[in-house]
């Protein structure tokens, strides 16, 4: 699966320049309650960039409500802040995919 730091041919530092606003959406495994993803993903989010809060979240429950999606919207300051998060994202436990 390609993630959001899954460039093929150029590194992510050479296309854009820092601090850059990307959208990160996040999406739970099934039947995970919204208020505990959102409250586990900003928990992690915080931990690696300071200034993230809560109101930067715009969610999506799935058509039959298993699902949940999380828009993220982050300045990152480094290209090492994006990796970060993506590998703290992708191994929380009730992250099914980070795009």
């Amino acid at each position: 699966m390609v993630g959001f730091t899954d460039v093929p041919s150029q590194k992510l530092e050479d296309l854009v320049t820092f601090p850059v606003l990307i959208p990160v959406k996040v999406v739970s495994h099934k039947s995970i309650s919204h208020a505990e993803f959102v409250k586990e993903i900003v928990q992690v989010t915080q931990g690696l960039i300071a200034d993230f809060v809560e109101d930067q979240i715009e969610h999506r429950a799935s058509s039959s409500g298993n699902y949940h999606a999380l828009t993220l919207m982050i300045t990152f300051e480094n290209v090492e802040q994006v990796h970060a998060l993506d590998a703290a994202l992708r191994a929380h436990h009730m992250v099914r995919m980070v795009l």
